[in-house]
């Protein structure tokens, strides 16, 4: 478990689309989210991201609920579409247990159970959405995919 460290991460500007629903949407929604942010002559900071707030053991498939995002420079007040459900945030910073996955992220279970068997080892919990940062484009080669798991935590 070498490959796993808390990160300290700082407060981000966000582009956001909320998503509801199976995740093997998820190529088509990072698409999505990046056609509107160049319509929106954004500048993006870093690679696309979401965050998952539950999981086919919890509810349906196509209950679940979720989100991509760009972090974003930019200045423009936060708000929230209803219709087209974009929106632009802040999240705040936060601390997290991060690792590697590196092949398809739809096969990145065993990942996320080393991360959580991990955090308690360290005496740490688990408290909020875990998030997944696409390092790589999602639709290359499962082998070559690479994607930052972030769990945010906190003392017991």
């Amino acid at each position: 478990m070498q490959d796993i460290r808390l990160k300290d991460l700082t407060q981000r500007k966000v582009m956001y689309l909320i998503c509801r629903g199976p995740w093997r949407q998820l190529p088509d929604m990072l698409v999505k989210l990046y056609e509107y942010v160049s319509k929106s002559g954004m500048e993006t900071t870093g690679p696309p991201s979401g965050f998952y707030y539950n999981t086919p053991s919890e509810v349906g498939v196509h209950e679940l609920s979720w989100e991509v995002f760009y972090p974003v420079k930019s200045e423009t007040p936060e708000y929230f579409d209803d219709a087209s459900r974009f929106g632009m945030r802040t999240i705040a910073g936060t601390r997290v247990a991060a690792t590697i996955h590196k092949g398809s992220y739809r096969k990145a279970a065993s990942s996320y159970e080393r991360l959580q068997v991990w955090i308690k080892m360290q005496r740490l919990r688990v408290s909020g959405p875990a998030e997944e940062v696409y390092l790589t484009d999602i639709s290359k080669a499962n082998e070559e995919q690479q994607i930052e798991i972030r769990l945010p935590v906190c003392a017991v």
